[in-house]
């Protein structure tokens, strides 16, 4: 009984350990297959020539933000804000980093993991998981000058 006790709370850490860090990895998937899904949505819906920094009210960027909105549902951490949500999707219109005559679309979420984790946190557990899950997507909208 005595081996059995001190054996059992190991192993019942080492599962919720399992359990955790694959909740965080499937969000770190899919915050990043929102931001790609966000960019590449934006890009379709785009006519080209918008606006430049935040707040983008393009239809590019609306589209972009709406479907990075979508894709991070499952997680049901509320909707897919553009400031002070536990999960932004922000979408911008600049230059290309590289080629200024260029326009892109970029798509950045970000997912405050310490505020709202997807499975409650052991004590002790906070201190090796991220306090954030954030992913970036930059893709170019107009056509490249000759």
């Amino acid at each position: 009984m005595v081996e059995f006790a001190f054996v059992v709370v190991l192993l019942i850490g080492l599962l919720y350990g399992i359990i955790t860090f694959g909740l965080i990895l499937a969000a770190q998937a899919t915050i990043t297959q929102a931001a790609a899904d966000g960019a590449r949505a934006g890009i379709v819906m785009s006519s080209g020539g918008g606006s430049v920094g935040p707040p983008c009210t393009t239809t590019a960027c609306v589209t972009a933000e709406a479907q990075a909105g979508t894709d991070v549902g499952w997680m049901s951490k509320g909707t897919c804000g553009t400031a002070s949500t536990t999960i932004t999707c922000v979408a911008t219109e600049a230059p290309c980093p590289s080629n200024a005559n260029n326009e892109c679309l970029t798509v950045k979420v970000t997912y405050n993991y310490s505020s709202s984790p997807l499975f409650p946190e052991m004590p002790g557990l906070s201190i090796v998981t991220p306090s954030t899950l954030t992913s970036t997507n930059t893709l170019q909208i107009s056509t490249p000058s000759s």
